[in-house]
């Protein structure tokens, strides 16, 4: 006879000796069979606090079976979550103790373990207790079952239904499902907007003769399809078009298209055909997106995985789903499925990495195979997949006798990395490495210097009279001319040197490969010679020059800070020639460290004068283009130079830290001036990440608006992204306590940034301001969607859409068109002064008036 356990099921926990061969037989099948399923049974004796396990919980948590299966109970509470430890320990005291009704004398429950290699499993922990004749708990014994995978599943599938509820709250179309019952089951906001419907007659649940009488009674198709459908059942559906056109009573039309389902229902989607060529567009992109989404449902909720393999490592043989065979482009039978299907398929440049990892994971060195690479489709293209497997069998010597798993495509993640990697690395005007890559290349050019003993050299340049574009004919132009001098530059220099833009119109290039100073000047030569020729644009011939700073390395700099500056002393001496030069630097050029010491006492006198004066862009509404309020933006009146404009003050008075001061003067300023304008005008300030480093940004609004006597409501506070990318969590709890003052919050070129997204979650802006690189190109398709988008995103929050730079008239009915709520730019009118903006405002309302 073999032990039977205290549970009385005859299987014994632990190492427990089996007595005569059947049972162990017996035993052994039961052993196998809870580790195949992925259970495991356990005790615990209250006297002593210990626990008991069988070869199933052992394998759960992926480490050797104890001694006779036994351990301290604290021992066994180590394999949980740091996070969920506590929990599991108090709910097992109030199963011994009776101290929490709720839980009726049991234990069921759900949690996280650690296994030994890190990897974390869920499980489901279920247990009764035992008690003896007096009542009290002398043990507690129940199952462990890993539900990793089910509980993977349930989150791809909440995914994949959110991802479907957003695409239809987002689609062009409007879309209704009525189920056999002529009830709808799922309708989107669109459809209540097309069909001028109240929630309280469409939503989920509405019978359709109660939607079709509403309309009826206010006089609508009285000769539509649509009139019919109340009279008809699931079976006569069939007799109705697949696609008819409704004339609304307001001048509108719609096309109504009709998809019949197989249970009896059917879906109709609704079109504004009034502008029907782009309608059309629109609807073919709705229903592709929404056949995709209901694809990836159907998949999920199918297998909750996209393909399955399962491999037989002792026959040899091998068995893929057909989702895993349409991954690649094939149907099941045009390969054979065998062992080496799988590394004939997988791109040349991943397959030894792929095998790699799962012949450690055959050999017992990993829990699980996990990798992410490439397969070669049937058309000669590639696609991202991650595919996860275990072995669920091995020998009594260890060896893997069957493997089984997952195959995910994500393409679309990895391209996302990829664009997100090279929106990272690179300038979005340009398409030139920015800043963040021109550094990591000049790290890069010291490093082979140093393995080779070769020198390089850096150029740095800045355009000449690029500012007079600028001023003359708007930033449209100046960002054509700057994309146009980019492709001169990578034309300019040789294979393997980096052609960089630092911002603005900066430029630098690092010359690799240098055989004397020579070959840095033909370079830079031929920089200066790829831009005398005039650049036409829109029948404008207009001419810019460059002037280069050259730094030769290791001799003017042995890191990458000090050649910089060097390249830049040397590019302040060739922007004092009155033609575009090029300039190589040598240490005397030191005393520009003087010169730019001059240059902060010139700003810091300048603020002490009151040389700083304001100028008002006008923010009009995009519905009847009133105007809503005023941008302040900050100028310099300099007695001797002039007007001159905060792109050549302003970096260096962050750099100084007078930005605090000037800020502070700007906030004061605004709030007196917008004091005399109607009520209903805000005045929006731009705030410097600088400002916010700072202490007090919090008191100079509260002043300015005391002193001032301006509501706060009518104060708007202007941040860019890179705000909020300094200690963020600091800058978001003041635009908190600033909001709570009645202050608004704009978010400035949104679009730009990497992680705008991820702010919107975490603070609630009053406004969204859309960059004018969006606004610019508003007439693609491409960036129409991405403005479509934004405007979407903005509006669910409440926020104000300003599109900014508005130069054309075509540009302003465009962005009206996407649901721009408010526009700023030339088109209205170039910044003012607050005279000239007090006579805008008086023009423009009596204007409005007549």
């Amino acid at each position: 006879m073999h032990p039977v356990s205290a549970e009385g099921a005859g299987i014994p926990f632990g190492n427990d000796t089996v007595g005569d061969a059947a049972a162990a037989s017996d035993y052994d099948a039961q052993r196998l069979a809870e580790i195949a399923a992925q259970f495991g049974r356990w005790r615990i004796n209250v006297a002593d606090r210990t626990i008991r396990w069988t070869e199933g919980v052992a394998s759960i948590f992926g480490v050797a079976m104890p001694d006779r299966g036994l351990m301290p109970l604290d021992e066994h509470l180590r394999f949980y979550h740091p996070d969920e430890r506590d929990a599991v320990r108090t709910r097992i005291e109030a199963v011994i103790h009776g101290t929490e009704p709720s839980l009726q004398g049991t234990y069921n429950g759900q949690a996280r373990i650690v296994r030994p290699d890190g990897a974390e499993r869920t499980v489901i922990i279920r247990g009764v207790p035992k008690r003896d004749a007096a009542g009290a708990v002398t043990a507690i014994v129940g199952i462990l079952l890993d539900v990793t995978e089910q509980a993977w599943m349930q989150e791809k599938l909440r995914e994949t239904s959110e991802l479907l509820r957003t695409t239809l709250e987002n689609m062009d179309q409007g879309l209704i499902l009525y189920g056999p019952d002529m009830r709808v089951r799922l309708h989107n906001r669109r459809a209540r907007e097309l069909l001028d419907l109240p929630e309280s007659v469409l939503c989920e649940g509405s019978p359709y003769d109660v939607i079709n009488a509403y309309q009826v009674a206010r006089g609508e198709y009285q000769t539509s399809p649509d009139s019919l459908m109340g009279a008809l059942d699931a079976a006569d559906l069939a007799s109705l078009p697949d696609v008819y056109e409704r004339a609304r009573p307001n001048g509108t039309s719609l096309e109504v298209r009709v998809v019949r389902l197989p249970d009896g229902g059917y879906v109709r989607t609704y079109s504004d055909t009034t502008r029907r060529a782009e309608s059309e567009r629109a609807l073919l992109a709705s229903e592709a997106r929404l056949r995709a989404s209901e694809d990836r449902l159907a998949h999920a909720l199918d297998s909750g995985n996209d393909g399955l393999w399962d491999w037989n490592l002792v026959t040899g043989e091998a068995w893929f789903s057909d989702r895993w065979f349409r991954m690649i482009g094939y149907e099941r039978g045009e390969l054979r499925p065998n062992l080496e299907l799988w590394p004939q398929v997988a791109h040349p440049e991943d397959g030894e990495r792929a095998v790699s990892a799962m012949r450690d994971h055959l050999r017992g060195l990993t829990a699980t195979y996990e990798c992410e690479y490439r397969l070669l489709t049937k058309s000669g293209g590639q696609i991202w997949v991650l595919t996860r497997g275990k072995v669920v069998g091995r020998d009594a010597s260890g060896r893997a006798l069957r493997v089984v798993g997952t195959q995910i495509d994500i393409t679309r993640r990895k391209e996302a990395e990829q664009q997100v990697a090279h929106m990272a690395t690179h300038d979005g005007l340009t398409g030139l490495p920015n800043r963040a890559l021109f550094r990591d290349r000049l790290e890069q050019a010291f490093a082979a210097s140093r393995r080779h003993g070769d020198g390089f050299a850096l150029l740095v340049c800045d355009l000449d009279r690029f500012k007079v574009v600028n001023d003359t004919l708007g930033h449209l132009a100046g960002d054509a001319v700057l994309q146009v001098v980019a492709e001169r530059l990578r034309g300019a220099v040789r294979d393997g040197d980096t052609v960089a833009r630092l911002g603005g119109d900066e430029f630098a290039i690092i010359v690799s490969r240098l055989d004397g100073s020579q070959s840095a000047g033909v370079v830079a030569r031929r920089a200066i010679q790829s831009l005398e020729q005039p650049i036409e644009l829109d029948g404008r011939r207009m001419s810019v020059g460059i002037s280069i700073g050259i730094a030769l390395a290791p001799q003017d700099g042995f890191d990458g800070q000090s050649l910089f500056n060097h390249a830049d002393m040397a590019l302040y001496i060739a922007k004092t020639a009155t033609h575009s030069e090029c300039c190589f630097y040598d240490p005397s050029m030191r005393t520009m460290v003087a010169v730019q010491g001059e240059r902060e006492q010139t700003l810091l006198e300048a603020l002490w004068r009151d040389e700083f004066t304001l100028h008002y862009q006008p923010i009009v509404c995009a519905a009847d283009e009133a105007v809503s309020g005023f941008e302040a933006l900050l100028r310099w009146q300099n007695p001797t130079r002039g007007l001159i404009p905060p792109s050549e003050f302003i970096p260096l008075a962050e750099e100084t830290g007078l930005i605090v001061a000037l800020g502070e003067w700007a906030l004061r300023a605004a709030c007196r001036e917008a004091v005399s304008w109607p009520d209903d005008l805000r005045v929006a300030v731009n705030v410097s990440a600088v400002q916010f480093q700072q202490p007090g940004l919090e008191q100079a609004v509260l002043g300015a608006l005391l002193t001032s006597g301006l509501a706060p409501h009518r104060l708007e506070l202007e941040i860019t992204e890179s705000v909020l990318m300094r200690d963020s969590e600091a800058v978001i709890a003041c635009l908190h306590r600033l909001k709570a003052l009645g202050v608004r919050i704009a978010l400035d070129d949104f679009g730009t940034g990497f992680s705008s997204l991820s702010y919107l979650r975490r603070f609630p802006f009053d406004k969204i301001k859309i960059d004018r690189t969006f606004i610019r190109d508003i007439t693609d398709p491409d960036t129409a969607s991405i403005v479509r988008a934004i405007v979407g995103i903005g509006s669910r929050r409440g926020a104000i859409i300003t599109a900014e730079g508005v130069e054309t008239q075509d540009q302003s009915e465009k962005v009206q068109q996407e649901g721009c709520t408010e526009m700023q730019g030339f088109l209205y009118s170039k910044p003012v002064t607050a005279s000239d903006a007090l006579s805008f405002i008086r023009t423009h309302r009596s204007r409005h008036a007549a």
